[in-house]
Parts: C-alpha cells; sequence; structure tokens
C-alpha cells in the first residue's frame, strides 16, 4: 500500500511539473528614460483576455522586471513619479518567452498658475 502511495505521488508532482513547464513563459523587459534604465518603476501585467491584473513588480538597479505567464494577450504598463505612464499593448505570447522595452518621459509641469482665460470651453 505504502509503496502504491508513493509512486501515485511522485506520477501526480512529475504530471504538474510536466505540465507547468509547458505552459509557463516569460515576459521580461527593460524600463527606459532615453537609453537611462530606470529602477524602481512599478510594472503593472494586464491580461487583455479577461482585464485582470496578472501581476505587479518593480524595476531592479538594471530596469530589468520579469513574470511568468501562460499564453496570451497582455498589456504591460510602468509607472514612476515625475516620469509618464508608459504602456506596451497587445504584447502576444504564444510558443517562446518575449522580451519588452517600455520608455518613459519626464512630466512637464508648469511653474505658472492657471488663469480664467485657460478654461476650456
Amino acid at each position: 500500500m505504502t509503496r502504491h502511495y508513493f509512486r501515485w505521488t511522485l506520477t501526480l508532482l512529475l504530471c504538474i511539473c510536466w505540465h507547468g513547464s509547458i505552459l509557463a513563459f516569460t515576459l521580461s523587459g527593460f524600463v527606459f528614460e532615453e537609453s537611462t534604465a530606470l529602477s524602481d518603476v512599478e510594472v503593472m501585467l494586464v491580461n487583455t483576455d479577461n482585464g485582470v491584473i496578472e501581476n505587479r513588480d518593480y524595476t531592479d538597479k538594471k530596469g530589468a522586471f520579469q513574470f511568468a505567464v501562460e499564453p496570451g494577450t497582455y498589456d504591460v504598463g510602468a509607472f514612476k513619479f515625475d516620469y509618464t505612464t508608459g504602456w506596451n499593448r497587445g504584447i502576444v505570447v504564444q510558443q517562446e518567452s518575449t522580451s519588452i522595452e517600455i520608455i518613459l518621459e519626464p512630466a512637464v509641469f508648469s511653474d505658472e498658475s492657471p488663469s480664467s482665460t485657460d478654461d476650456c470651453e
């Protein structure tokens, strides 16, 4: 009985590991300002098939991020204070791992106070 249980458990674990290795891919990339890597950028992974935020992470010192994903279509957003938001949309991951780049630009703020003539009509 114990030997049968051990074989069944081992077989189940092997099937789970094999199944996971077939479906799991890597969606990785870098976030830059021009050619400079940006660290501590929040990166968000959105599954476009269902609109669900699958994961969030922060870039490392080299501006790199990485997500384990199943085949599908994804949007990746990058967010950092004092920078514009950057998106890379419609990334298709099917049969191999995928790498992308996202470029952020410094946000431009005006030091001038708005006037009444700036109102939209």
